[in-house]
């Protein structure tokens, strides 16, 4: 006796749309700002921390910094601005001890220098770097805001102001405004076509498709497959509904693989595989649909486990691409591992899976 219809539609309806999508070529959270460039002065001097002067402090807190010394350019920086409020390095000072907090991580150490330095010098970066640690410590709305306002600023450069649009619609994603940043992220992206004044670096653009693929995962994970729940049609609609998901996350992280940023490639080659994936986990998970026959079941596990493991096949090979890439163009960095990890967890789970 053969399976009921619906149990063939559905695998019919999974082939179509899934199995025939292009094999991916080929980090989480992140906002990308430019370079900064640390404020320096005259000759260096080593000196004992009490008792400096605020241009020697100055001098000893640039030199660990370029030296990558962090923690001992944040000390000096530190005891410069709140022990001299009036030497003229005092803003200098701000904005390096900020750069020093963010090199170690200390977010709310960075923001509050950045907004120190704010009230006595309004410029851009400074805004972006305390938007990036606002970011960083979960303020979404609060450094979506500050962008917002940014991109707003007369006078700004085209190419600064894609820049500030591009973080904002990061930060309106991550806030759970989904369709605003995705807006957000396609102006951005048109900014950076048109700009014709400044060369544009590819990270940028490779940054917003990559973040516009976020998006569009993130409605894929959202979508449930609950065959107890869902009639015929009610579960056929869901599978497609996130087959499309799947399909338009990809889309987008291949464009930003195209974009030829190394790490951004890496990271989108990552979630490419991430997502097929999560799809053979809930598929595997997802209970059977009810009122089958055994024979029926048997047939139903059987399709279910083919399809699975072309999921599995799907995903080693995309990660395998990913890690080509990641060594042909020298990225480093937690996407690596993550997709290094994957992949050999990937292959046992191959080796382990039933055949039909």
């Amino acid at each position: 006796m053969r399976p009921q219809a619906s149990s063939l539609r559905l695998q019919g309806l999974l082939l179509l749309l899934i199995w025939g999508c292009a094999h991916a070529r080929p980090e989480g959270r992140r906002i990308e700002i430019a370079e900064p460039t640390v404020i320096t002065a005259g000759p260096p001097q080593e000196l004992a921390l009490g008792g400096l002067d605020d241009a020697t402090l100055f001098d000893v807190g640039t030199r660990a910094f370029q030296a990558g010394a962090f923690e001992k350019a944040a000390l000096h920086f530190d005891r410069l601005w709140s022990s001299f409020p009036e030497s003229s390095l005092r803003a200098p000072a701000l904005w390096n001890a900020g750069l020093a907090h963010e090199r170690q991580g200390h977010d709310a150490l960075a923001l509050e220098r950045f907004e120190k330095y704010l009230e006595l010098r309004n410029e851009p970066e400074a805004q972006l770097h305390a938007a990036r640690a606002e970011y960083q410590l979960g303020l979404f709305p609060k450094a979506a805001q500050r962008l917002h306002d940014l991109s707003a600023r007369p006078g700004l450069t085209l190419l600064m102001r894609a820049s500030a649009i591009l973080q904002e619609g990061i930060c309106r994603i991550e806030a759970g405004a989904r369709g605003e940043g995705e807006t957000l992220l396609r102006t951005a992206l048109d900014l950076y076509e048109n700009d014709r004044e400044e060369p544009v670096d590819p990270a940028l653009p490779a940054q917003a498709e990559f973040w516009l693929g976020e998006a569009f995962r993130r409605a894929f994970r959202e979508q449930k497959l609950d065959p107890l729940s869902m009639d015929e049609k009610g579960l056929a609609n869901a599978l497609e509904q996130k087959a499309q998901f799947l399909l338009s996350a990809q889309g987008h992280y291949l464009r930003s693989i195209r974009r030829g940023d190394g790490e951004w490639a890496t990271a989108a080659g990552y979630r490419i595989g991430e997502m097929y994936e999560e799809f053979h986990d809930q598929l595997l998970s997802a209970p059977l649909p009810p009122g089958l026959t055994l024979d029926q079941r048997a047939l139903y596990q059987k399709e279910l486990r083919d399809k699975v493991r072309d999921l599995i096949e799907k995903a080693i090979r995309i990660y395998e691409q990913t890690l080509a890439t990641a060594q042909r163009v020298g990225a480093q960095g937690g996407y690596v591992e993550k997709t290094q990890a994957a992949l050999e967890r990937l292959r046992k789970l191959l080796l382990d899976a039933p055949r039909g």
